[in-house]
């Protein structure tokens, strides 16, 4: 019986599982280490003010007990691991979470930042590369013009350019709300007035990203349509008598096969660029929530987190490498060049 694992494509998704799987062991015990090595602790969060000496000593000494955090740092590390083995990420401690379950409070703001990360990722990748392709192969100012601005407009710093948006068309214009996910009026709800409410404290944060995404883009597809526009097979079928429409439609088919490659990168750095735009517009995700544990050092929000985030960076950047798997064939079947 041939073996399977034998196959080109099985041995690409193998190492691809392995290499994974030894960052996430590394991403996991530097997130263990890194709420230990900052300041202060969430006991010191959760005593009430007013607590007198004596008092704040013995409630300490409990909670910390309580939370496992008495104990020496390697049997901390040993029930952080066995307590994620279990899916147990343990309870919030921070004010206004009342011990609720991490896993609970995490998985309920994950679909907020998906919201953004996914939908611009794919809109700014065709957008970026249709704008690019046409600025290769159309000569024109108003071609020129959408090329450039958005290229200008990706140098710029995106938590700059979203309080610039946020103060001109929230604060001076009034078109949008000024940040949140909803209005203090709405509850979350699947009905149109909530959706239409939501829409609109979207449209920034959304803008913002779609924008400053775009232009990276852009600029990639536009160089490597260039190229292949001077490749030797384009002017040999040029001399064949080709329609000029059929080599652009070539050139940009051999030119948008590198751009894949950049999904990796442009989704890590986009993830990292939501989370931040997420505080600027007190957008109800996980950028927001990672904040507000940083600032209360609660270990256990932190973790929860950071390691949400840590699982959609590494389940992305896998999705992408197979589908750039599907994409390449010289990847399907073991052969280069």
């Amino acid at each position: 019986m041939k073996n399977p694992f034998a196959h080109p494509f099985a041995k690409f998704v193998l190492k691809k599982i392995f290499f994974y799987s030894v960052v996430a062991f590394v991403a996991l015990n530097f997130i263990f280490l890194i709420p230990r090595l900052m300041p202060g602790n969430p006991i010191d969060q959760m005593i009430p003010p007013g607590t007198t000496d004596l008092g704040r000593l013995r409630l300490k000494a409990e909670l910390e007990k309580y939370f496992g955090l008495d104990r020496p740092l390697h049997e901390q590390y040993i029930n952080f691991w066995a307590n994620l083995l279990r899916g147990d990420l343990g309870y919030a401690v921070m004010r206004g979470y009342n011990f609720r379950p991490v896993a609970d409070a995490v998985m309920a703001k994950l679909p907020y930042t998906l919201v953004l990360v996914i939908p611009v990722l794919f809109i700014s990748f065709f957008l970026g590369n249709w704008i690019g392709a046409r600025a290769a192969y159309v000569k024109g100012k108003r071609s020129d013009a959408v090329y450039f601005t958005s290229v200008f407009a990706s140098q710029m710093p995106f938590y700059w350019f979203a309080m610039v948006l946020l103060f001109l068309l929230a604060v001076n214009v009034r078109v949008f709300p000024t940040g949140g996910t909803f209005s203090p009026r709405f509850i979350p709800s699947m009905n149109l007035a909530s959706l239409l409410d939501a829409s609109r404290h979207y449209a920034l944060p959304f803008l913002t990203l779609l924008i400053i995404t775009t232009g990276a883009w852009a600029t990639g597809m536009r160089s490597m349509t260039l190229y292949e526009l001077d490749s030797g097979y384009i002017l040999y079928a040029r001399q064949l008598g080709f329609r000029n429409k059929k080599l652009v439609s070539y050139a940009k088919r051999n030119a948008i096969l590198p751009q894949f490659t950049g999904l990796n990168i442009n989704l890590n750095s986009l993830i990292g660029m939501t989370m931040i735009i997420e505080i600027v517009f007190r957008w109800d995700g996980l950028g927001s929530l990672t904040l507000d544990a940083v600032l209360a050092r609660d270990y256990f929000m932190m973790l929860g987190t950071f390691l949400v985030t840590m699982v959609v960076v590494i389940l992305g950047n896998f999705l992408v490498d197979l589908a750039y798997a599907f994409l390449d064939p010289r990847i399907r079947t073991g052969r280069e060049g």
